[in-house]
């Protein structure tokens, strides 16, 4: 033979794990999109050389990683080097801080393709009778493990590894702690550090429970002397790396690398996914925009390029999968069955649970018209909950014709739990929800959608939260319920699911996410509430009808009097999005202008003098002047010693002031070169409100008030990486940011999208270098800015070198800032 193995050279992928790369050699390198680099990145791009290099099969060449557990090296420099971090545990990330090591201080790697060295392979699952031998993960210790807080299920030790029900998980800690320090000695703070957050996390700000890895990191003295060496053997960076290992090597970034381009997500209009097809999550069309299109035929969401094609193939699937379903339903449904689930055994009770005392729970399901999936829905959550945590199911049908009951007997429901609630008069949704409360004796409340299905383990959080504190209402994880198999779809990245909202002054509640447990707003059908405390604050608002503004309401209550509202990661509920279709189609109806009314007597109850910047909106025109009596709500929490709206703005002023919400300075941005009147920047279609849709920049005649609804005023937005306000422009009193991301040089349109709070430097005005008053509009990460193309009132993208300028025009100061008072305007302004 030749006496060599295959020419391959060790690589470590996005998420650490180390493999071999079998494409070494050869011309591989990708196509180069110019949009995606600068001119000097490009052309020092394509001077790489990449000729077919084919060593000799037995001659040692160059590696950017190496496996751990196999090589040799001197004796001094491997203590030149510092040996091992003493403090990494076990197993993993040693053979990738070697690597880094040896090239970043002066040495290099080989793979040596005629040294041959047999190894047993771990086996996932115990194989042969050779049982312990060759187990993955390994076993160890008790008192290792109760120091990583692994092992443990249901807070009951296991001696296994296990986290998210699969043996192997947990094991998973051990290595994520040492790559996490690994990534905090060599690559530092470059925003590699910060990809590989978003690309294991879901986000780039480290959860408590990882966080402490890092606080660990800092003052550990096993970490500080590799830290110390790096410095005293002066050593590369993580940049230089890339640069001139990896990507001299491989011809391409690595992929923590933002400048790597494979993991590089799609932009969905007014968010971020890695594929269009999650980009909805859940929301449908409204959600799928940017790069992205929406195909109506097959409710889904497919990349703009290729739309016709698979929206084509798609539908034709689907009509074909549609017929076969209702093939088989009808068999089904003449055999009696079709909207009960096949029984299955129901959940027990943790072993750790058993000798403690435990909260019970009420869930509580508001059911008008819900005949297809009310039935589903109170199996799902029988046979998730277990019998000593599950005092009773409340269904209350709100007036259905026919009645719920004539679909399942009360007698066959009472076996699963259930009680109903029978309202002869439609209530809505939000009476509903009030009469199921008075009805549930639980100690916990439960308010769920008829149309959900909560997932394994939903209810922990929900028991453990509240024992902790009574005046806590926890709002799960909401995910994708596909009606057709009752099963969840996409689940989102842990830390990433839609829980949280926040509020804006039109009395809308808008999606968000940040690092912290808490919740500003609740988007009201999924949450837990102790019993205890929700008739503390007076329940549900008995004269606001039908549906909406109770979100509002009960979460403003709920903060200003004392309690809070938290997000529970662990607990997912699905949940069918209403997206237009016949079978999502809600069967109830909704007074004309109850919604918009119960906004208003939300805001108007807790926002104080803030109710009047509320009443500047069109959709609350009709309120102006009348005298909207709220008493019902105000009289049922007085005896609480409630704080006010403000102590609410600065309890979450890393929204209002971080992130943009409540800006102390509006302006409009005018072309400094534009011919004839002033022009300035405008949204094309949208006027004042949060509740919009992606829009696009144009240029209008500037106008001299801004007491019209008109997107012509602009204020910073957005949190930077550090926390700070702005990495954006937002239109004021609207929902949109331009989209500094969605652009390229030459592009003829500027896209907005719905803000994102943690955009990072997506948009900025900067002082042109020879006058402080003449501004650059830059947009992205590269040196581009918005330009007035010459000539004309059209806006294209130039590098910001050929840019015009553009001018900050009447600025004011809004009345949301002016009503705070002088100490909270000190606060915001200093940034404390």
């Amino acid at each position: 033979g030749s006496g060599a193995g295959p020419l391959q050279y060790g690589v470590v992928s996005d998420q650490f794990w180390f493999s071999y790369q079998v494409d070494r050699f050869g011309d591989y390198m990708e196509p180069l999109d110019p949009s995606e680099f600068t001119e000097e990145e490009l052309a020092e791009r394509r001077g790489f050389k990449y000729k077919a290099e084919i060593p000799h099969t037995r001659e040692p060449y160059e590696t950017p990683f190496g496996p751990g557990s196999l090589f040799a090296i001197r004796r001094d420099e491997f203590w030149r080097l510092g040996g091992y971090d003493e403090g990494l545990y076990v197993w993993g990330g040693e053979n990738t801080e070697m690597a880094f090591k040896m090239w970043m201080c002066g040495g290099r790697m080989l793979m040596v393709p005629c040294s041959r060295v047999g190894h047993m392979y771990r086996q996932h699952k115990e194989k042969d009778g050779r049982g312990a031998l060759t187990r993955w993960p390994p076993t160890l210790p008790q008192e290792m493990t109760d120091r990583l807080g692994c092992a443990y299920k249901n807070e009951t030790y296991t001696g296994r590894f296990i986290v998210l029900r699969h043996p192997a998980d947990n094991f998973t800690r051990i290595t994520t702690r040492n790559n996490l320090r690994i990534m905090e000695t060599y690559v530092g703070d470059h925003p590699a550090k910060l990809a590989y957050y978003k690309r294991m996390f879901g986000q780039e700000e480290l959860k408590p429970e990882f966080q402490r890895f890092i606080d660990e990191w800092k003052v550990d003295p096993a970490a500080q002397k590799q830290v110390s060496l790096m410095k005293k053997n002066k050593c590369h960076d993580f940049e230089w790396w890339d640069k001139y290992v990896f990507m001299r090597l491989t011809g391409r970034h690595h992929p923590w690398h933002p400048l790597n381009g494979k993991y590089k997500q799609v932009n969905c209009g007014n968010h971020k996914a890695k594929t269009c097809q999650l980009c909805p999550q859940g929301n449908g069309r409204d959600w799928c925009n940017g790069d992205c299109s929406w195909c109506q035929t097959s409710n889904s969401c497919f990349p703009a390029e290729d739309f016709a094609k698979k929206c084509m193939s798609t539908a034709k699937k689907r009509t074909i999968e549609a017929k076969l379903k209702a093939l088989s339903e009808s068999k089904q449904n003449q055999k009696g069955g079709g909207i009960h689930l096949f029984p299955r055994e129901r959940v027990k009770l943790p072993e750790s649970m058993k000798d403690q005392p435990i909260l019970t729970i009420s869930v509580v399901l508001p059911c008008g018209f819900e005949h297809d999936y009310f039935i589903r829905t109170a199996e799902s959550v029988f046979y998730e909950t277990p019998a000593e945590v599950l005092k009773e199911i409340v269904i209350v049908d709100d007036a259905s014709e026919p009645p719920l009951k004539d679909s399942w007997a009360e007698e066959a429901a009472a076996n699963f739990g259930v009680k109903y609630v029978r309202l002869n008069e439609p209530a809505g949704l939000i009476g509903a929800k009030q009469a199921g409360a008075e009805a549930a004796t639980g100690d916990i409340i439960v308010f769920f959608d008829c149309h959900v299905k909560p997932d394994i383990d939903y209810w922990v959080p929900y028991v453990k939260e509240i024992s902790d504190n009574y005046r806590r209402a926890v709002i799960p994880v909401i995910t994708v319920l596909d009606v057709d198999t009752w099963t969840q779809r996409e689940r989102p990245a842990k830390g990433s699911g839609m829980s949280k909202c926040y509020l804006t002054f039109d009395a809308e509640f808008k999606w968000t996410n940040d690092k912290t447990p808490y919740v500003p707003i609740m988007s009201g059908g999924l949450l837990a509430i102790s019993r205890k405390w929700f008739f503390e604050i007076g329940g549900y608002d008995s004269s606001m009808k039908g549906w909406g503004g109770e979100n509002l309401d009960q979460s403003l209550r709920i903060w200003t009097c004392g309690g809070e509202i938290v997000s529970a990661p662990e607990s997912y509920v699905a949940h069918m999005w209403r997206d237009g279709s016949e079978k999502t189609r809600a069967k109830y109806k909704v007074g004309a202008g109850d919604a918009v009314k119960n906004r208003a007597r939300a805001v108007k109850a807790h926002l104080g003098e803030w109710y009047k910047k509320t009443l500047d909106f069109p959709s609350f025109k009709k309120w102006r002047g009348q005298d909207l009596d709220t008493s019902s709500i105000t009289d049922s929490f007085s005896d609480l010693k409630c704080e006010n709206f403000e102590w609410y703005l600065k309890r979450f002023k890393y929204i209002y002031r971080d992130g943009g919400v409540l800006p102390s300075e509006v302006f409009q941005i005018a072309a400094l070169e534009a011919e004839g009147s002033p022009r300035c920047l405008e949204l094309k279609t949208l006027g004042w409100t949060n509740f919009g849709h992606n829009d696009e920049l144009v240029l209008k005649e500037c106008s001299d008030s801004h007491t019209q609804s008109q997107s012509q005023w602009w204020h910073g937005s957005s949190r930077l990486q550090d926390g700070s306000c702005c990495g954006s422009l937002r239109a004021w009193n609207t929902d949109q940011c331009i989209n500094g991301r969605g652009v390229t040089t030459g592009a003829k349109k500027i896209p907005t999208h719905t803000c994102d709070l943690d955009s990072g430097k997506e948009v900025s005005l900067t002082p042109s270098s020879d006058n402080e008053e003449e501004l650059l509009l830059k947009v992205g990460l590269q040196d581009n800015c918005i330009t007035l193309e010459q000539g004309s009132n059209l806006l294209t993208i130039v590098p910001c070198d050929n840019a015009s300028r553009w001018l900050k025009r009447k600025p004011f100061t809004p009345i949301e800032y002016e009503l705070l008072s002088s100490d909270t305007k000190a606060m915001w302004d200093g940034n404390s």
